[in-house]
């Protein structure tokens, strides 16, 4: 018998903010762990419960103005996560855009 091979559906994510559906690559992942602990996560594969926002300061920014992050990830997510969401599109150079 032939190989059989599994062809995964790469599923698109979307971005609390503005709900846009991209690929996981182009967004950026927010975590609260099972612990309760809230961070940036670089790789996309933190355990917990995730959410994503647009690698875009406006989206950054409507997050944090409606506090969409902290209703997605169902806790509290401290004013230093915006700041490191906004510091990380400062050095890769997608700030604005």
């Amino acid at each position: 018998m032939g190989k059989r091979v599994m062809m995964t559906k790469r599923r698109p994510r979307t971005c609390v903010a503005c709900k846009t559906e991209k690929p996981k690559k182009e967004l950026i992942r927010v975590v609260r762990s099972p612990e309760g602990h809230v961070y940036v996560d670089p790789t996309g594969k933190g355990q917990g419960r995730g959410a994503y926002v647009c690698s875009d300061q406006n989206c950054i920014e409507q997050a944090k103005k409606k506090d969409i992050l902290s209703k997605a990830l169902r806790t509290k997510v401290p004013a230093e996560i915006y700041e490191e969401l906004s510091q990380k599109l400062g050095e890769s150079g997608n700030a604005g855009q």
